[in-house]
């Protein structure tokens, strides 16, 4: 099937917690797709859960992904700082073709020898003897690090945590200046530029958080997500 969007409805309580559980996978199928929460405030943390096992997390109203279910399985968000007393739908753009390939983290492409043989699949590090079909499952997230780094007005590393998916950035709308994200040689006026209090970025696709450096004007802050 095409994507087709599947909703969990659910109105935050009194501190502004909810949790958004969607729809089971049809039987024999697997859902691949990313998920987000139209008209969450920028503030608003989320942790990603499939089959009772945290998978990843997310910030304010972007979108993060994909996550791969399959009918064993259920996918629910839990969600933190929302506005009190008010009703959300969370979002998941759900493509069964993850039946079929993985689309994380890459495209599975096994060459498979005809009556028997061997199969490398080149981000599965294994060489497997086959006999007919090769099913990957895909990997997910199995622990999600977060933190703040204060700008100093020089170049300043992001710590050192490991990657599975890359790294989610946002500058929070309390700080008073933009600041500039690249490599090591990043300077001001140049790389990405975030400003304050805009939507996360996409998942950046680096193995370790400590390739990306960032400068800004103290003491405005740059948060991180690395899952």
């Amino acid at each position: 099937m095409a994507i087709v969007p599947q909703h969990a409805t659910a109105t935050a309580d009194g501190t502004g917690d909810a949790i958004f559980s969607f729809p089971d996978v049809a039987q024999g199928e697997l859902w691949c797709g990313t998920t987000t929460v139209p008209g969450a405030p920028s503030t608003a943390v989320g942790m990603v859960t499939i089959g009772g096992e945290l998978v990843g997390a997310f910030y304010g109203p972007g979108s993060y992904g994909p996550w791969t279910c399959d009918y064993s399985q259920k996918l629910v968000l839990s969600v933190t700082g929302l506005t009190p007393g008010q009703q959300y739908q969370a979002i998941w753009h759900a493509d069964s073709k993850g039946g079929e390939f993985s689309t994380y983290p890459a495209p599975i492409t096994p060459t498979v020898v005809t009556g028997g043989g061997t199969v490398v699949v080149t981000n599965f590090p294994a060489v497997q003897t086959v006999d007919g079909t090769v099913t990957a499952k895909p990997e997910l997230a199995t622990a999600v690090e977060s933190g703040q780094v204060t700008m100093t007005g020089f170049v300043d590393t992001l710590p050192a945590f490991a990657a599975v998916q890359g790294v989610v950035l946002t500058a929070p709308a309390s700080n008073a200046h933009p600041i500039y994200v690249g490599n090591a040689t990043v300077s001001a006026g140049s790389g990405m530029i975030l400003s304050p209090g805009q939507d996360p970025t996409p998942i950046l696709p680096v193995s370790n958080s400590d390739v990306l450096s960032a400068i800004g004007t103290a003491p405005d802050v740059l948060s991180f997500l690395v899952i």
